[in-house]
């Protein structure tokens, strides 16, 4: 439709570039020139004219849909808040949203509907933005700024059993050794190694732990794990030295027996099925996955089923689905309750209470949380006979999920599941695809071709699924885990129809027949399925392949992918095919961050240097979580082992050297005798030791990086600007406390009241 006012500026009669010279030169009192400057400036200036007459009236045709936008204009505002460089009052963020609420309510009855819309759009953005700020206020607790080593009693809120057999223990101290009411979190979170041990959520214990600050980014760019912790109000990690021991039973109220209940399901299920299924099936009915071998987690993830290990909305609906269904087929079954009661309300009320209590004993993660948002707004809808799917309905819970927990907008359950859904539904909103599944709906058949139609099209259903949502979450796969799946729609065709009719419709049966120890054949027909699942999984994961890794992209590309995957979807017209543009663009700048050149890793413990093959050059392979994180980011396949190849260093009990492009000299000094030999050589330093002051000021190379240095600055990496490779001091330099900003979750660096040099 611009195009097309564009043209019709360019041929239209009373437009022609002749007449628009004539005019000129009338206007200027001189014959009109035959200037090509002048008349390319006149069709220019008309055609951009009539492209935004085009613009405006087709964002006015579709001002239904403008409701579809308050999320994403509340999303921006949560983003601005968490990429502000410090926090802001919250005194402030809520002034301003009050003024901008006058303004709204000022400009509801403006002539112009573009001021009311103005001011509607900075209404949304600011709300989203005081939300987080109010967000991060009430979730606030204390968190350890140093290592805390002692006896600890507290009330047991989670208990996960890992994968080696040993705990993972979430606990609300009440009394921690030297640590007065203040300086307490309010969550810790630790690991233990003794197997066979049993505890109960709402126990309180006493156990000797070692505890640390919520670790710092491994890399200034990198996921920090500290602010996702702060929002689950844990202060502290580490690992218990022994048993717990315990100080009082569980007290007798709904979130105790709640937890319980979940414990007693996780235990039956993972034990009458056993092996890996039993640990799968655990986790698809209680989300509790700690349990699941490695193995089986890589061999899923290769095939890009890692989703089924997520509670979100697949199983949810298959779940609240699949009882829903079977309640209003029984009560169909009866002509006097389907002719003359609403009985597909009562299902869906009775549908929303499953859900409900599926939320409850899967533990109620974010991502559950979620999809039970979205399906109980689709029975809610069912009640108010109204469409129980639709773009209204998703743009909905986005709001109701990024107004309640606003830090999940940085989430890479968030980005994947509403990307899947809003994309799903948008396809199926097409003309085209409504043409062509039109025939299918009026089409009739012999009862002998009707179960070979409907699974066709359930598998073709499948197909076409696996590939839109696989499109649609490709790019924050890629973003988030620098991870892509060739072959998961082999994968997904392979699993989905096992976990769609076996898997999630015998967990239901077996949670209906669980109270009367009936469960058993249920159980054993739901692991059979998981089983044949894995076998999938593996299978695909053994293709060539099957797994590959892309580099860490730079925000700007994921920005530009959302924002025209959005633009295509949430609008309805010709001109949504805009949106191609910025997905382009996005692509396009998605393997243009300068890759560092030097990393040092929080403690100054490891270090990679680029080499000229543009590969990362580890000075050794621990610590491991941080090397593989580095890896990965860069795209790189190679174990720890491989990257810290002898070839590429020198090492002996005092330190390391390195060679950087430019035949810079990096020393990994160990002890302060080779860091004062180091000082006379090496053109870079790193070192986890302190400086004393006499040493840094007399030590001769260009750049040094110490103890002090990465106590304050965190994890660091540097870049080489064009022309500078052999002068270090003139490296780029990012540290991960200059991305992070002066936030609650960011550790302040404070001095300690007796300081330790490497000279004491």
């Amino acid at each position: 439709m611009i195009l097309n006012g564009i043209m019709r500026v360019v041929c239209s009669k009373k437009m022609r570039f002749g007449a628009l010279l004539t005019l000129e030169s009338q206007n200027a009192g001189e014959p009109a020139p035959n200037e090509p400057a002048a008349r390319f400036a006149s069709v220019a200036i008309s055609g951009g004219q009539m492209a935004f007459a085009g613009l405006r009236a087709a964002f006015f045709a579709e001002s239904d849909r403008w409701f579809l936008w308050m999320p994403v204009l509340t999303g921006l505002g949560i983003a601005l808040y968490f990429a502000a460089p410090a926090e802001p009052p919250l005194w402030l963020a809520g002034v301003v949203l009050g003024i901008a609420g006058v303004v709204l309510y000022a400009a509801r009855g403006a002539q112009r509907a573009s001021l009311a819309l103005a001011a509607a759009i900075l209404f949304c953005i600011l709300l989203g933005f005081a939300a987080a700020t109010l967000r991060t206020v009430l979730t606030a607790a204390p968190v350890l700024q140093s290592q805390w080593s002692g006896t600890l009693t507290g009330r047991l809120v989670q208990s996960e059993v890992s994968n080696k057999g040993g705990l993972t223990l979430t606990i609300a101290p009440l009394t921690m050794q030297r640590l007065t009411a203040g300086e307490m979190p309010a969550r810790v979170r630790l690991s233990m190694r003794l197997k066979n041990v049993e505890v109960t959520p709402g126990q309180t214990l006493r156990l000797r732990a070692r505890l640390m600050p919520p670790p710092d980014p491994v890399e200034p760019a990198g996921f920090d794990f500290a602010r996702q912790v702060w929002f689950l109000r844990i202060g502290g990690v580490g690992f218990a030295y022994s048993a717990p021991e315990l100080v009082a039973p569980p007290p007798d109220d709904l979130t105790t027996r709640i937890a319980g209940l979940r414990s007693f399901i996780t235990a039956r299920v993972r034990n009458t099925i056993g092996g890996p299924a039993g640990a799968v099936a655990a986790a698809l009915i209680t989300g509790e996955k700690r349990a699941i071998p490695e193995k089986t987690v890589v061999d899923l993830r290769r095939a890009g089923l890692s989703h089924v290990l997520s509670i979100s909305g697949l199983h949810m609906v298959l779940f609240a689905g699949s009882l829903f269904w079977l309640l209003r087929a029984s009560l169909a079954a009866s002509s006097y309750l389907a002719l003359r009661y609403p009985i597909k309300k009562w299902a869906a009320v009775v549908a929303l209470g499953g859900a409900t209590f599926y939320l409850a004993i899967s533990g109620a993660g974010v991502a559950t949380q979620r999809a039970y948002v979205m399906i109980g707004l689709m029975f809610i809808a069912i009640l108010l006979d109204r469409p129980a799917i639709s773009m209204r309905n998703v743009a909905l819970a986005a709001l109701i999920v990024l107004l309640w927990q606003p830090e999940s907008l940085l989430s890479a359950s968030f980005h994947m599941s509403f990307a899947a859904v809003v994309a799903l539904i948008a396809f199926y909103e097409t003309h085209f695809v409504q043409e062509l599944l039109a025939p299918n709906r009026e089409a009739k058949h012999s009862r002998w071709l009707t179960p070979l139609r409907y699974a066709g099209r359930h598998f073709l259903g499948i197909a076409f699924t696996t590939a839109v949502a696989g499109f649609a979450t490709g790019a924050y796969s890629a973003f988030h885990f620098n991870n892509i799946e060739p072959y998961s729609m082999v994968g997904n065709l392979g699993a989905l129809p096992l976990v769609s009719f076996i898997v999630m419709p015998a967990a239901l049966v077996a949670l209906l027949l669980m109270p009367f120890g009936l469960d058993g054949p249920a159980l054993w027909v739901m692991g059979q399925g998981i089983d044949t699942m894995l076998a999938v999984a593996h299978f695909v994961s053994t293709i060539e392949g099957a797994e590959g890794l892309v580099a860490s992209a730079p925000m700007i590309a994921l920005t530009l992918v959302t924002f025209g995957g959005l633009w295509m979807a949430l609008w309805r017209r010709r001109w949504r095919f805009f949106g191609v543009l910025p997905i382009v663009m996005g692509l396009m700048f998605w393997s243009s961050g300068t890759k560092p050149a030097l990393l040092i890793d929080r403690d100054g413990k490891l270090v990679a240097l680029r080499g000229a093959d543009d590969t990362l050059r580890l000075s050794s392979a621990r610590p491991a979580y941080t090397a593989e994180a580095w890896l990965r980011h860069d795209g790189d396949l190679r174990v720890p082992k491989e990257a810290a190849s002898r070839e590429f260093r020198s090492c002996d009990v005092l330190g390391c050297i390195m060679h950087a492009e430019g035949n810079i000299l990096v020393a990994l000094p160990t002890s302060l005798d080779a860091l004062r030999d180091d000082c006379t050589r090496a053109d870079v330093i790193v070192t986890s030791i302190g400086l004393p002051r006499t040493l840094r000021r007399d030590c001769k190379s260009r750049l040094v990086i110490d103890r002090f240095d990465l106590w304050r600055n965190g994890a660091t990496a540097f870049t080489i600007p064009a022309g500078e490779a052999s002068n270090p001091e003139n490296w780029k330099r990012q540290t991960a406390r200059e991305m992070r900003g002066d936030r609650p979750w960011v550790r302040k660096p404070t001095p300690r009241k007796k300081a330790k040099t490497a000279t004491q």
